[in-house]
């Protein structure tokens, strides 16, 4: 049979998952989390967006610096409010890749996993990134997250004849990826 060694790109999509998920199939480190039983939710979608970004280094370096804002979550009193003296933001992305592409000068992206939806604090968040010259999306799934990023990533600032000529996201600023499917978007029109 097949194994995996070494992998620690374990994602829910993998067509390798039930492979590398069979006890004693790979050697973990201890600072992964176990996925093999995790059910998928926002936090699993995130996760395998990271797992994606880690293994995709190498091609793209700007990923080393994708990272997660953590303000949510549950916590006990003392820590949330510590954490708010120290800056911690209602609304603002899960993911941020602060690197410059194209028209834009960063990239958010709000994860989201089935009915969940967009908080009002998350909107005006978008919405003033958004403004600011960042390209934000909401995506339902890693999948979603992970074709955004790549597409991010391919932008690139041209010059032709003394004019700059931009590269623009093929989907609409501020768009919610869902299912497959584009909904909402252009939040600033």
């Amino acid at each position: 049979m097949f194994k995996v060694k070494d992998c620690r790109h374990v994602c829910l999509f993998c067509k390798y998952y039930h492979v590398c998920t069979i006890d004693g199939a790979t050697e973990r480190s201890g600072k992964e989390m176990n996925m093999k039983y995790a059910m998928r939710s926002e936090d699993t979608e995130q996760i395998t967006v990271i797992q994606w970004a880690q293994y995709n280094m190498n091609h793209h370096p700007e990923l080393k610096w994708l990272f997660h804002c953590p303000n949510g979550g549950s916590r006990n009193q003392k820590e949330a409010v510590k954490l708010k003296q120290m800056g911690v933001k209602a609304g603002v992305s899960d993911l941020c890749l602060p690197y410059p592409k194209g028209i834009y000068c960063g990239l958010f992206i709000e994860m989201k996993f089935g009915d969940n939806r967009q908080q009002a604090s998350q909107k005006e968040f978008l919405k003033d990134m958004e403004k600011a010259g960042h390209f934000v999306a909401t995506c339902y799934s890693a999948e979603e997250a992970i074709a955004v990023i790549e597409e991010y990533l391919q932008l690139a600032l041209c010059y032709c004849e003394g004019e700059e000529l931009y590269n623009k996201m093929s989907i609409p600023n501020n768009s919610i990826l869902k299912d497959g499917k584009i909904k909402g978007g252009g939040g600033s029109r």
